[in-house]
């Protein structure tokens, strides 16, 4: 009787308890999706506030040219003709089209047409209302032909007259030299609709959304498919309360008020759906405007499946309540684990990243002080520089390597093939290490000659950093008298002719490396912990370097060491073959002809043009300043023909930047100035950055900090007209 008791109390206790957790699970099932609704509305909005800022940074960029085209032209008294034929040659997108409207007739002219058939008469049509438009164009027009484009002002959307496509544009005010003197046009840089929508993509958890831009009144400027009616207030309206024109004042003085909301809505299906809007600044009087079904803001967690779980574990708790907390306790340890090992894992990468930046930063500094204390020991004051400057070349490489290492691993690293020299890639190789090998007395046994392709298409850049770290590695590891053997060879591939397996060989018979330190020498930041390594500086991101880019070129890369016994890496990548290309060295002469250069050097930061002028002086290379982009071409332009043999052009300036200047110049009339060689001279040194110069028109692209071989290679081709 007395266990039949407790048999009950136990029961109704488990019942009692059963009953509470659901109720707890069923609370907070409703907690969870709510949260979780919440977390989505924020993540869209946050996506919609993303959209704005790229339409808008992309809308600033369009206003920025038009301006900078505008000014141009005014500063130098063009006529209608002649501002019309530069916009044809500085406009390179043919996307995006050129109007210039007399405000008087909206008569205008179009840099789309041949010279002679510029007039289209679309203005005039809007005007006299020919054509229907959603939004006052003359009010529009004549605002930003009155504020001269400072105020962000949209003109949209409308139909093109040259292609027929939809547009928008962004305009500014430009004087034109005419018959009668000077007078007043506007000038609109035309952006076809579907270009703005490409910057306008939603993450794929966002199947209904949708995006557009309005005004301030409700009126279109970017309808979406969804959108419907002539106005956006009538269409929210006509699908909610029909009959009830004070809720749609009401939405009306809501967006005229309030810079962003959440509106909540249906649309034309009849579907519950959240509406975004956010201005584009209070002067712009437009919103960005974001839709998404409401069905895809809900939790994905069902609350009767939490209960079920619940019940469940209940359940099992009261029959294996004891498994159940050791295999709880077990994951808690293992949770325990993984964060100690996180921030362990994060220590090391702080520690790695201060000792190794300020290991060379201690140098630099250091030697920078006892040169000052020993300024007058020339030797000694020598020799400080000396050290200084090859610490300072150590830390340019760790910085350069941690910048590559995150390039790869965020998946932004591309390929650039280009027709490469195999001969020079191994003279280069071996050239670079010669002083080290000297230092150590390295014995360094090469062969290279079975290379009977010896031009493939690769990027030449990645393989020397493969190359270049293995070696350098081989050198660094080996003790004082030891040996290496470099080899580079090709193999044939099967039903390939036009493809080789270039196959690089580099063995070492210095300290080697450990059968536990092989499994994670690919890791960032990994280097072997004993008194050799220790003592040799290095980053611990080479071989993390070589081994991605090894499979970015789908190549493979395998390895065999063992500690005082050396390592042996082999890289085989199969490349492209260039055929009927004849070896010529006339390449890599010495170029020592460079003296008395006159030279025009585009560099807004006064320090770096102090430093760039004291070193090329040494050469007898005589050098004027220009601050910026704009005063850069003012000077070509009013200098004596002949006066520059090239510019060099950093990119980031104030007025108007490097590719700015660099399209300016290449656009000029006269053709023994718009052919001058520029080469850039920028702190911008990714592959991205030099196809960019590349793209504006420069012929050429060195890196800061400046590296004196390869300006006094670039200025020795310049001078051989080789450039």
């Amino acid at each position: 009787m007395q266990d039949r008791k407790k048999k009950i109390i136990l029961f109704i206790c488990n019942m009692f308890l059963i009953l509470v957790m659901v109720s707890a699970a069923w609370v907070y099932s409703a907690y969870i999706s709510k949260s979780q609704t919440e977390i989505k509305k924020t993540d869209f909005i946050r996506t919609i506030e993303s959209m704005k800022s790229v339409s808008q940074n992309y809308l600033d960029g369009e206003k920025g040219y038009v301006k900078d085209w505008a000014a141009y032209i005014s500063e130098n008294g063009m006529t209608l003709e002649e501002a019309l034929d530069f916009l044809r040659s500085i406009n390179t997108n043919q996307e995006r089209l050129v109007h210039i409207v007399d405000m008087d007739s909206y008569e205008a002219y179009s840099s789309y047409y041949p010279k002679g058939e510029e007039k289209i008469d679309t203005y005039v049509r809007y005007k006299e209302g020919e054509i229907e438009a959603d939004l006052p164009f003359g009010e529009i027009m004549e605002s930003m032909f009155r504020d001269s484009g400072e105020q962000f002002r949209l003109l949209g959307k409308y139909r093109l007259q040259e292609t027929q496509s939809m547009a928008v544009g962004i305009g500014t005010r430009v004087t034109l030299r005419t018959e009668n003197g000077n007078k007043d046009y506007l000038m609109l840089r035309i952006i076809p609709v579907e270009a703005l929508k490409k910057s306008w993509v939603f993450p794929t958890e966002y199947s209904s959304a949708e995006i557009g831009i309005i005004t301030r009144t409700g009126d279109y400027v970017v309808q979406s498919a969804s959108m419907r009616s002539q106005n956006y207030i009538e269409y929210i309206r006509g699908y909610n309360f029909q009959d009830d024109y004070n809720k749609g004042e009401e939405l009306r003085e809501t967006l005229k008020e309030n810079d962003s909301g959440v509106l909540e809505y249906k649309n034309f299906k009849g579907t519950d759906c959240v509406w975004y809007y956010s201005s584009f600044g209070e002067d712009s009087a437009l919103d960005i405007l974001g839709v998404l079904d409401k069905e895809e803001l809900k939790a994905s967690v069902d609350a009767w499946y939490i209960i079920l779980i619940v019940c469940g574990t209940l359940f099992v708790l009261m029959v294996t309540d004891g498994v159940y907390l050791l295999s709880m306790n077990h994951r808690l340890r293992e949770a325990a684990r993984l964060s100690e090992q996180a921030s362990r894992a994060k220590t090391q990468f702080l520690s790695a990243m201060s000792h190794d930046i300020r290991t060379p930063l201690n140098a630099v500094l250091g030697m920078m002080m006892i040169a000052r204390n020993k300024a007058d020991d020339p030797g000694c004051v020598t020799e400080c520089m000396d050290k200084g400057l090859q610490s300072g070349k150590h830390l340019l490489t760790l910085i350069n390597d941690v910048l590559d290492i995150s390039k790869i691993e965020s998946g932004t690293t591309v390929l650039n093939p280009e027709q490469v020299s195999l001969t020079e890639v191994v003279q280069d190789l071996v050239e670079m290490q010669k002083p080290a090998l000297a230092e150590k007395n390295i014995t360094l046994q090469s062969d290279f000659e079975s290379l009977p392709c010896r031009y493939v298409y690769a990027d030449k850049m990645r393989l020397n950093q493969i190359y270049v770290n293995l070696l350098t590695n081989a050198v660094k590891y080996t003790e004082t008298g030891g040996r290496i053997i470099l080899r580079l060879y090709e193999e044939s591939i099967n039903d390939r002719p036009d493809r080789i397996r270039l196959v690089f060989y580099v063995e070492d018979n210095g300290i080697g490396m450990t059968e536990e330190f092989q499994k994670d020498m690919y890791h960032n930041f990994a280097r072997e912990i004993n008194t050799q390594v220790n003592s040799t500086q290095g980053s611990g991101l080479g071989l993390a370097i070589v081994k991605q880019m090894v499979d970015l070129m789908k190549g493979t890369i395998t390895c065999k060491s063992a500690p005082g016994r050396g390592t042996t890496f082999t890289v085989s990548i199969d490349l492209p073959v260039v055929e009927g290309v004849q070896e010529t060295d006339s390449g890599r002469e010495e170029l020592n002809n460079i003296e008395d250069m006159h030279l025009l050097v585009a560099e807004d930061n006064e320090l770096n043009w102090e430093i760039f002028h004291e070193l090329v002086a040494e050469r007898g290379i005589v050098c004027d300043h220009a601050e910026n982009g704009k005063e850069c071409v003012e000077m070509l332009e009013k200098a004596p023909p002949g006066t520059y043999a090239a510019i060099l052009m950093d990119v980031h300036m104030p007025v108007m930047n490097g590719y700015e200047a660099t399209r300016a110049i290449r656009a000029l009339q006269d053709e023994a100035l718009s052919q001058i060689p520029i080469v850039a001279m920028t702190a911008d040194a990714f592959m991205e950055d030099i196809q960019a110069c590349k793209d504006s028109g420069m012929n050429g692209h060195i890196a800061k900090p400046v590296d004196m071989k390869i300006l006094f290679s670039y200025l020795g081709k310049i001078k051989s007209g080789q450039l």
